[in-house]
């Protein structure tokens, strides 16, 4: 059961309302899920083995029927349906990663211009996120560093006031976008002795001296065609304006978040850091949805000339655990769709987005192990893409918060504790 064959469902928050795709929104992730398998699968295989996208990727994309909101030019906008923004984006992302993720790099905004949005006072907002919006462009996210994976306390970077200029000093590393981004958002400690609060976002715009690319893309296990930079900061002078939520009036704030003249938002730089990755999270989760439904769809085109060859016990078997599989995946649609329900209705959907990392993910990785095996050595060769998934799959469990990570934000909420935390 694919996502433009499912039946209504009801949605996992506290509604009971049914939640149905639209004839519309179903009709539109077709498309784009039958042009994603002709065009973009294609180049799949090269894409990973030369780390990058093929050199005609705007030609590919110029060649799909609808659009898909793209970041390299301005086209027409993406049509609005009645699910709302945040879902019908779930919907395109898993269509397009059907025929494989190489597309998503090149034709997404990042999420850096998503902390100016949750982080930034207004003139900022209208400086650089709504410019990425209307017109298209990307904004890099700069948060981890060799000396720590997933607990973002440990942000070492430092941010050092001089007169009317902040003074970077660090280094990053797997930055989406880093190398063209339009700006990038760094995340930096401005007093070490306030921990945690003491870590505020920056915006670093393209080409500020200081602000050194060490390398563009980074070798990884999956996504290879992903541009992830490391980032070198040496000296890099940033306006004071250019901390994120900075007023220039004096509200009194503490020497540590900017001294006189400074009135940050309450929210800190790793609160910020945290708000943009959760908006993001059931975009992941989509994103391996649309590897491991391909997976499954292409083993079962693989084995059904082979029916014969297994005995009627054998093929049950089988045709079982393909089912089992579809309907782990159409759980995992579920709680994406009722996450980002939740952000359509501007209600906090922090918790929801953790459960659709920690399910997601870990699920998928399992999906498409299994399809391997189901297929036997030809399931692990390079003629099939599945080794291939299997490692892109591994790579969306890690990123943006690994799922034992979610797993501890959920916990604390269910406690009642500060979620915020992690």
């Amino acid at each position: 059961m694919t996502l433009l064959e499912t039946p209504p469902i009801v949605a996992p928050t506290a509604s009971a309302n049914l939640f149905e795709l639209s004839p519309e929104l179903r009709d539109y992730g077709r498309a784009l899920r039958d042009w994603s398998v002709e065009h973009v699968r294609p180049h799949a295989r090269w894409a990973d083995e030369h780390h990058a996208p093929p050199a005609n990727w705007q030609e590919i994309l110029d060649s799909c029927p609808v659009a898909i909101g793209r970041r390299d030019k301005r086209v027409k906008p993406l049509p609005n349906f009645s699910e709302g923004k945040w879902v019908r984006d779930l919907v395109i992302t898993e269509s397009l990663t059907y025929g494989d993720l190489w597309v998503n790099d090149v034709q997404g905004s990042g999420i850096g211009h998503l902390t100016v949005r949750l982080m930034g006072t207004e003139a900022q907002i209208e400086r650089w996120y709504r410019p990425i919006v209307r017109n298209g462009g990307q904004a890099a996210f700069a948060l981890t560093e060799p000396s720590f994976g997933s607990d973002t306390s440990m942000v070492s970077t430092t941010a050092t006031r001089d007169g009317d200029t902040w003074v970077l000093n660090g280094t990053k590393m797997y930055c989406s976008g880093g190398a063209t981004g339009d700006y990038t958002v760094v995340f930096a400690s401005v007093d070490k002795g306030l921990g945690p609060s003491g870590i505020k976002a920056f915006v670093v715009e393209s080409g500020t001296p200081g602000f050194i690319i060490a390398k563009a893309n980074e070798d990884k296990l999956g996504i290879r065609s992903w541009q992830t930079s490391e980032l070198l900061f040496d000296e890099c002078a940033i306006p004071l304006e250019n901390m994120l939520g900075w007023t220039g009036e004096d509200g009194g704030a503490s020497e540590g978040s900017g001294g006189k003249g400074a009135q940050p938002k309450t929210q800190s730089g790793r609160g910020g850091a945290l708000g943009a990755l959760a908006q993001n999270k059931p975009n992941i989760s989509a994103m391996g949805l649309g590897i491991a439904q391909a997976s499954i769809d292409v083993t079962v085109d693989r084995l059904r000339p082979q029916r014969g060859q297994f005995t009627a016990a054998r093929w049950a078997k089988i045709e079982n655990e393909i089912d089992q599989m579809n309907d782990a995946l159409h759980r995992v649609r579920r709680v994406n769709w009722g996450a980002q329900s939740l952000q359509d209705k501007a209600m906090h959907n922090k918790t929801e987005a953790s459960v659709s990392k920690a399910y997601g993910p870990p699920t998928f990785e399992r999906v498409i192990r299994r399809c391997m095996q189901l297929l036997g050595p030809e399931g692990t060769s390079k003629e099939l893409l599945l080794e291939k998934w299997y490692r892109d799959a591994k790579i969306l469990d890690i990123f943006e918060g690994s799922a034992q990570v979610q797993r501890i934000i959920i916990g604390r909420t269910l406690m009642g504790a500060d979620s915020g935390r992690a």
